[in-house]
């Protein structure tokens, strides 16, 4: 089964240009393998920086899904859910 995923438009709250909207589940998703990722350092030192790395990405994908509501920006670079964040 192929699925097709659409990117949802609006306006910014800060400068009235456009807004994306990504999926939220995959955003979700992806940060919290990417915060799993901070075992691997537990285990092999080598990945610690990478670890740590990967780990803060995941932190703000998280971030971004749920207080952002997955939508940004493309003229400010801002993520913003409804209430203006």
């Amino acid at each position: 089964m192929l699925k097709v995923i659409a990117q949802k438009t609006s306006a910014c709250p800060t400068c009235g240009s456009e807004m994306i909207q990504k999926s939220e589940a995959r955003l979700i998703l992806a940060g919290m393998v990417m915060m799993a990722s901070v075992g691997i350092c537990f285990f092999v030192r080598r990945f610690f920086a990478p670890g740590i790395l990967l780990g803060l990405t995941g932190f703000y994908l998280l971030v971004w899904a749920t207080l952002g509501k997955a939508r940004w920006c493309r003229s400010c670079k801002k993520f913003s859910g409804q209430n203006g964040l």
